[in-house]
């Protein structure tokens, strides 16, 4: 009985540990049809437990003991109720059949459509989580106890096979959760580091790797785009005047604005110094890119900009703009003509636009 008990442990750890691995390491990647995401889980915790159940440990009476429920209910943690349903409806048929009709199969297969039929409503009301996953335990393994209680030939072995099941389900569920825990907490640090690598820590904007990524990639794709490059007007004299602690909040507060503004572009946006800041407009011809400036320098003059000493600071930017693939062909050509473009609006007198095409005319 102990070796079939390890076996069945080994099984789902295995099937858990590396299905967990496997979503948490495409999660990031956000693959196409996540939608099916619920099933696929449901699926696969359902195959899991069928193979349990063939490795179940065998009571007298037709009951067998094994991980099945644990298997359900972590299906329920990744893959919410749909997992539940379908991983559910997969067990209770196949306990209709796997060891032929009888009174214990029909009643176990019915208990676990039952069963698993609630669990997905309640957990659609109230998503299983690493903290109130133990609540959803207790509730399955006491109906699972019950019905074992109930087949067993009398009291004793239905004592005994009750205790079994209660200790091998709870040594399973908690083993499996603390390596989870430990996966999910290693993912989650490895994010933030790469999100750390890749933003910047002032304003929460690409930083220069990241903008650089996604030129690259522009122009791998031979995708056109215009490119904005925004310098804040005077902003020396706002950190003299009010701090630099205050200058940051200035930062802080344009990077949130363009931030905004990119989502409804399609863009990207990017603080490649201490005042500077780019904004890639994808697909934008010259013209469009043109507006786009305009409203960025637009919504940042009539800002009032209300920081922690109480002020109100007006800000306003300069914007040089250059577009490829008629103006350059390369990261450092657009780069370049960029800056021209952005020390000829600083020249016409601050809170200009100049596009690159504007400076032989």
């Amino acid at each position: 009985m102990l070796l079939d008990l390890i076996i069945n442990f080994s099984i789902l750890f295995t099937f858990v540990v590396l299905s967990y691995w496997i979503y948490e390491s495409l999660e990031p990647y956000q693959f196409k049809d996540m939608e099916l995401h619920p099933w696929i889980v449901g699926l696969v915790a359902g195959i899991t437990s069928l193979l349990l159940m063939g490795t179940a440990v065998h009571f007298q009476n037709g009951i067998i003991g094994d991980a099945r429920f644990v298997s359900i209910l972590i299906s329920g943690l990744v893959g919410g109720p749909i997992a539940i349903a379908v991983s559910s409806v997969i067990v209770g048929i196949f306990r209709f059949y796997v060891y032929g009709l009888s009174e214990t199969s029909i009643s176990a297969g019915v208990d676990i459509l039952v069963i698993g039929c609630v669990l997905a409503f309640v957990s659609w009301k109230r998503p299983i989580t690493f903290r109130n996953i133990y609540f959803y335990f207790t509730f399955l393994i006491v109906q699972d106890c019950i019905v074992i209680f109930i087949l067993s030939d009398n009291w004793i072995y239905g004592f005994q096979n009750t205790i079994q099941t209660l200790l091998f389900n709870f040594g399973v569920l908690y083993v499996t959760l603390l390596v989870l825990k430990s996966f999910r907490n290693q993912f989650e640090r490895m994010r933030k580091i790469e999100e750390m690598a890749e933003t910047d820590y002032l304003t929460g904007l690409a930083n220069n790797r990241r903008f650089q990524q996604v030129i690259d990639e522009l122009l791998t794709n031979d995708e056109p785009f215009s490119l904005l490059l925004i310098d804040i007007d005077s902003f020396k004299k706002v950190n003299n005047t009010y701090g630099h602690p205050v200058g940051d909040e200035i930062l802080q507060k344009i990077g949130a604005q363009l931030k905004d503004f990119v989502t409804t572009i399609n863009g990207e946006a990017a603080r490649i110094s201490g005042e500077e800041f780019y904004v890639v407009c994808r697909d934008a011809a010259p013209a469009i890119s043109i507006h786009d400036a305009h409203r960025i320098r637009t919504q940042i003059a009539k800002t009032p900009f209300v920081v922690s000493t109480g002020h109100v600071i007006t800000i306003t930017v300069s914007i040089g703009i250059c577009s490829y693939p008629d103006n350059g062909k390369t990261l450092t050509d657009l780069a370049f003509l960029a800056d021209r473009a952005v020390m000829k609006a600083i020249e016409k007198g601050q809170n200009q636009i100049v596009h690159v095409n504007q400076l032989n005319n």
